[in-house]
């Protein structure tokens, strides 16, 4: 799931295992749940995500829905609270990312590792003038480096250039279109 989250462009920091949020059970007593990750986003917004299987979502749920009437207050593990540590919680499964999300997640991490602003140009302007839906192969026909061209494809992924036509793993036979 870390990596899923990595490979979102807007994200600016990626914290695991934590905040430590207070809840209150149906007893009454005060509880409290460590986040699987904290994620901030480029705008600012804060969230807390709890990463639990598919089949535990109603209670995951009920417990998201009781942090977030307990104030999303956040515990140091000392005697300081924080009410309001976090903008919002979600709940994430195996049903949110799939093994084609994590290898594509994958590929626009390494990219980011070995940009190369001439070769992400040169792509940029060849598929600012294609029209409608391509195959992502045809961009490695005739060019100078097959490895540099590839890391453009994903660095134009990355950037929301390139979208995928459909979901799924995004390889070779992968249709895209151009989004300037």
């Amino acid at each position: 799931m870390s990596v899923k989250i990595q490979g979102r462009n807007d994200v600016k920091e990626l914290h695991s295992q934590y905040p430590i949020l207070l809840w209150i059970d149906a007893e009454g007593e005060i509880r409290k749940h460590t986040c699987d990750y904290f994620v901030v986003f480029d705008d600012g917004f804060r969230l807390a995500v709890a990463v639990k299987y598919e089949k535990k979502k109603a209670k995951m749920e009920d417990l998201i829905n009781r942090i977030r009437i307990a104030g999303f207050t956040r515990h140091d593990g000392k005697s300081q609270l924080t009410v309001g540590a976090v903008d919002d919680m979600r709940h994430i499964s195996e049903v949110d990312a799939s093994i084609d999300d994590f290898e594509n997640a994958q590929c626009i991490l390494a990219s980011r590792k070995h940009p190369d602003a001439a070769e992400y140009s040169t792509l940029f302007d060849i598929v600012s003038k294609l029209p409608g839906r391509f195959r992502l192969g045809e961009l490695l026909r005739n060019c100078a480096n097959i490895a540099k061209r590839r890391t453009a494809i994903w660095r134009l992924i990355d950037d929301g250039h390139l979208l995928a036509v459909s979901t799924g793993r995004i390889d070779e036979l992968a249709w895209l279109r151009f989004r300037g």
